[in-house]
């Protein structure tokens, strides 16, 4: 497969597309993640970072020769209020309470870039995830796994996490960070050399 140039510092994502098998050349963009103020638009908002991702990662050394590029961007959204990463284990504390036995979503935009073809392709996926009710003593068990540190709404669903999950409606990788199906679409139809040849308008069989 061609290298794929993976505009993200997350080792989430360059985990999951490292098992599907793609090669990849991870440069971390350093942008400005903020939201302006009284948006809603939490899909289109992640999909224009991710884009600002690519784009800052596009002029840098050694890139010059490769064509595909991969950006992303991942949200919690509790009510309208995005739950970011926290900055300390108190503010991770106070992540988990309101999250704790409640509904929210996390929200994942994409930018694929095609450096011959041009253009940028943005999409977006949505997830609903369940937390079961959390008491005291479990947040603070579940802090001191460190696994809060760097991640959007202070948990991890791949690792201790999930012992706190009820229910999930919609993609679980999307939860991770990246949403594998959307990718693997999309690059389906920008035309990423996959290796697969297509049955016709339902695809491989």
């Amino acid at each position: 497969m061609d290298a794929i140039v993976l505009a993200s510092a997350s080792p989430r994502r360059k985990d999951l597309l490292a098992r599907m098998g793609f090669r990849l050349v991870v440069r971390a963009a350093d942008i400005d993640e903020a939201f302006p103020p009284g948006r809603r638009d939490f899909g289109r908002l992640c999909g224009d970072l991710a884009r600002r991702k690519v784009r800052a990662v596009l002029g840098q050394p050694g890139l010059k020769g490769y064509r595909w590029f991969l950006g992303a961007d991942t949200v919690v959204v509790k009510g309208r209020d995005v739950i970011g990463k926290p900055k300390d284990r108190g503010e991770a504390r106070g992540f988990l309470a309101r999250l704790q036995g409640a509904t929210h979503k996390v929200v994942t935009g994409l930018c694929l870039h095609d450096r011959q073809g041009g253009g940028f392709r943005l999409a977006s996926e949505t997830s609903l995830v369940r937390f079961a009710k959390m008491s005291g003593e479990e947040i603070d068990w579940y802090l001191d796994t460190g696994e809060w540190e760097g991640v959007a709404g202070a948990y991890r669903i791949q690792g201790k996490g999930a012992c706190f999950i009820q229910h999930i409606k919609g993609n679980y990788t999307n939860v991770m960070g990246l949403p594998l199906r959307l990718v693997y679409g999309i690059l389906r139809e920008i035309g990423y050399p996959l290796g697969i040849k297509s049955s016709g308008p339902g695809g491989p069989p």
